[in-house]
């Protein structure tokens, strides 16, 4: 199992060890920068310890909705002020990530429609398209995706890599064995990203406890789900970013074009598409 954890300052966390957090077993780092308009305390801190860690690191903006009588700033206000929190990026670092839920009593205390909600993440997508040239990862979970916004499609997020939740594990002891797996099905897949194997990254266990270099708070654990060979939407959109025909299937011509990818770039030439070969995909433009 490919590992990955995501924090924000809410969690408590002020000395971690990013050093002591890969040694037992983490790839992958996904920070919160901004909650709506407003600049994570933590992050500032944290992002280039995470870099310097060797970790692939990420940036995610957790989207407001009005609530209640509360206002939420405009999502390109909100995207634009995740711009200027992570700064320039640096080759290797994943896409920027909108976080779309609903916390507390979900969509109905926004007062908006389902479509209206969606075309607020379309907006902020819109924002950091314009300015990176990419498509931002969406984190959202089918459960979100059912309850709040009736299933709805939008063709427009199709590109954007997922990264679902769904708690296999309850908060508690960090679960980090890939057995604990071996009879556990995939996290069911939104309507607008198609099909089962659409998805890139699962946070499978939220506030676990426990984990090396952490000592005073707790940690979202996540997997990544590698490619290495299958057909399906994830094989067409490396297909897409890699420049040759998209056939469906991991053919020779995808290997052969993957592993001259990742030798180009420093990567370690295996044909597999891991966090950092996958973090390095997700810039080319399409």
């Amino acid at each position: 199992m490919i590992l990955g954890l995501d924090t924000a300052s809410v969690a408590g966390n002020k000395n971690i060890d990013w050093t002591a957090a890969k040694a037992a077993g983490a790839s992958f780092v996904l920070l919160r920068s901004n909650y709506g308009d407003a600049a994570d305390t933590a992050f500032a801190r944290e992002w280039d310890r995470v870099r310097a860690a060797t970790l692939v690191r990420g940036a995610y903006l957790f989207q407001r909705y009005p609530r209640g009588a509360k206002k939420a700033p405009e999502p390109e206000a909100q995207a634009a002020a995740m711009i200027r929190a992570i700064g320039p990026v640096q080759p290797g670092d994943l896409p920027p990530t909108v976080d779309l839920e609903f916390p507390g009593g979900g969509r109905a205390e926004t007062g908006m429609t389902a479509g209206a909600c969606i075309d607020w993440i379309l907006r902020a997508r819109g924002v950091l398209k314009n300015e990176y040239g990419i498509e931002p990862i969406v984190y959202t979970s089918a459960r979100v995706w059912r309850d709040d916004l009736g299933n709805s499609r939008s063709d427009a997020l199709y590109e954007c890599p997922l990264w679902l939740a769904r708690y296999t594990f309850k908060k508690g002891q960090a679960v980090r064995s890939g057995a604990a797996f071996d009879n556990i099905s995939p996290p069911p897949i939104p309507p607008p990203w198609g099909d089962a194997d659409n998805w890139w990254i699962h946070q499978y266990q939220g506030d676990a406890s426990g984990f090396p270099g952490f000592p005073q708070g707790n940690v979202d654990l996540n997997r990544f789900n590698a490619l290495y060979e299958g057909s399906g939407a994830r094989v067409r959109w490396v297909q897409r970013r890699l420049g040759v025909p998209v056939t469906d299937k991991v053919d020779a011509a995808t290997k052969a074009a993957l592993l001259e990818f990742q030798a180009k770039r420093g990567l370690v030439a295996d044909a597999i598409v891991g966090p950092r070969t996958f973090a390095y995909l997700a810039w080319q433009v399409v």
